[in-house]
């Protein structure tokens, strides 16, 4: 009998799982225009969907023992009613059902959770799956959302391809954008995007590790060791700290960069309200290294503007470096402050490698910039603005996406330049895109390693694994096949220049969010293509891979060795 009512619950669990992703995959779809004819049968399905979750909260509550406790412990779940009565009463079409249907699936699923143990244990040891479904899921949501016609200033639905591209490049902290986000989108549109664009430069970094300490799991070994790795600390009480200090220093550098922006532009963007929100987007969207700008012109009018363009890039270099360098120098500095002349702490090669190759990326790249265009874009500009155009892009090129001039207008050997930029990216355990500096950096280090004949990669005096050096090579290997196959598909579909073409996908692939200007003419074929890259781009290769392919066991055997002529 007790096995009966096990399995009776958990078909009947399996059936609410069914219908919630029903639900979500027919908010994202049934604005699609191909689905206007079936407007009635959407309703009913709908209403279907809804009552399911009603029969679901119901039978929850009168199974349970206590019921009051269950009420207490579950008063969330009846919100589900709230969509419910409104389709009911005939206010499907409003834009607030939209928003009720989400909550009320949200409600589900965290009332599910509390059920399915086994999934959310599943997942916690796969953090690759783990990462692609919320990332998924955020992108999905923020599709909907952006259908909505609140979203836009016509009142128009936006189209599913353009919602899902935008929302994809919002929260994969790309840029890219195939619809004007100061003349397409309303205030509830650009605050969607804005939502993104904090979850999806925060999430990658952090959302496994707070799922695991939210549900209060007691984590294995192996779980320990691989949030260890992740935030490379010593314990898990290091990595609650870590944790905490994402949180205030995203905070605190957001909030000085908005401050900042707030004062250079009051009185030249609006009323007192406009500015400050387009300082907030501006500083979280920096930080972020995401690239969408409330300005149809993105920052080409700030060209100039010396404390907004040093801001601005102040808060994309503060995200590109990452949350352990930070976190790594901001705790060396304290110490030294602290113990004056006694024993120094020095920074962790890592926090080195980074912050030696960012400055050599900034500093090579603002100067070959200012080589290749002295005589082009930059001819006729004062100091001021020879200085700070060049000195912005190449800062921005490494994933961030704004731009103070017209990209369509660089000479081709710029854009090779910033092709290389965007390819190498920013740095681990950061809001960036891209292979990373540190893949770069050791690679150089393997290739200065084989040239002086050592047996061993070695970067400030340490010897580097083996396993890491073989990782780095795979991450630009795969990269790189990734980019072929990508821009000779889009070259396939657009029709359009090779570098034009190339650039957009390299732009896509880093998640930086550049253009030379036709990302609005893409075609849907092509603007899918781009959506995949980004998604892609922004898990990273190995992850996408890992979640497809799952974890494999070594080997515990190897094969007879034999020399491959090379070179």
């Amino acid at each position: 009998m007790v096995m009966s009512l096990s399995i009776r619950k958990f078909s009947f669990t399996a059936v609410v799982g069914a219908a919630a992703l029903c639900a979500f995959l027919l908010l994202v779809i049934e604005n699609a225009a191909f689905l206007s004819p079936y407007a009635h049968m959407v309703g009913e399905l709908n209403l279907a969907i809804l009552l399911v979750f009603a029969l679901d909260v119901l039978l929850r509550l009168f199974s349970s023992e206590d019921r009051r406790a269950h009420l207490k412990r579950n008063w969330f779940d009846w919100v589900v009613f709230i969509p419910l009565f409104q389709l009911i009463a005939g206010g499907g079409a409003a834009p607030s059902f939209v928003i009720t249907r989400l909550t009320a699936i949200a409600a589900i699923l965290i009332s599910h959770s509390r059920h399915s143990s086994t999934f959310i244990d599943s997942l916690s040891k796969r953090p690759a799956q783990l990462m692609v479904i919320t990332f998924g899921f955020a992108i999905g949501v923020g599709t909907v959302l952006l259908m909505l016609p609140a979203a836009t200033l016509s009142g128009q639905r936006t189209s599913l391809a353009d919602a899902l591209f935008t929302a994809t490049s919002a929260t994969c902290v790309t840029g890219l954008s195939v619809q004007d986000t100061a003349r397409y989108f309303s205030l509830f549109g650009q605050m969607v995007i804005l939502a993104l664009i904090q979850i999806g430069g925060l999430g990658i970094m952090t959302f496994s590790i707070s799922l695991a300490l939210l549900l209060k799991k007691r984590m294995e070994i192996r779980q320990e060791i691989a949030m260890q790795n992740i935030l490379d600390q010593s314990d898990l009480s290091t990595v609650r700290k870590m944790i905490l200090f994402i949180v205030k220093m995203t905070v605190v550098i957001e909030a000085l960069g908005a401050l900042v922006l707030a004062f250079a532009w009051r009185g030249r963007v609006g009323g007192f309200l406009q500015t400050v929100f387009a300082a907030l987007f501006h500083s979280v969207s920096a930080f972020c290294n995401a690239g969408f700008s409330t300005f149809s012109d993105n920052l080409m009018g700030f060209q100039r503007d010396s404390v907004t363009t040093l801001t601005i890039g102040s808060l994309i270099i503060a995200g590109g470096l990452g949350f352990v360098v930070i976190s790594d120098v901001f705790f060396v500095c304290k110490n030294r402050l602290r113990r004056g002349r006694g024993k120094r702490e020095h920074l962790k090669v890592q926090s080195r490698v980074v912050l030696w190759a960012s400055l050599i990326l900034i500093a090579g790249g603002a100067l070959g910039l200012f080589i290749a265009e002295k005589n082009l874009l930059l001819a006729g500009q004062g100091l001021r603005g020879r200085v700070l155009i060049p000195l912005f892009q190449s800062i921005t090129a490494r994933t961030a996406g704004f731009n103070t001039c017209d990209i369509g207008r660089l000479c081709p050997l710029s854009l090779l330049l910033i092709i290389l930029l965007m390819f190498i990216g920013g740095s681990p355990s950061s809001t960036a895109g891209g292979v990373k500096t540190t893949t770069v950096t050791i690679l150089w280090a393997l290739l200065m390693s084989e040239l002086r004949g050592r047996q061993h990669v070695e970067v400030f005096k340490r010897t580097i694994p083996s396993e890491t050096v073989q990782k780095a090579a795979v991450i630009l290997v795969f990269s790189l096949l990734l980019v072929s196959v990508f821009t000779g598909l889009l070259l396939f579909v657009e029709h359009k220049g090779f570098i034009e073409v190339f650039f957009e996908t390299v732009s896509a692939f880093g998640t930086v969010g550049l253009s030379t200007g036709i990302t609005p003419a893409l075609t849907v074929p092509g603007k899918l293509l781009i959506t995949v890259l980004m998604f892609i781009g922004r898990i990273g290769p190995l992850t996408i891979g890992y979640a497809l392919f799952g974890s494999r066991r070594p080997a515990q055997y190897m094969y007879a060795q034999e020399s491959v002529g090379i070179g």
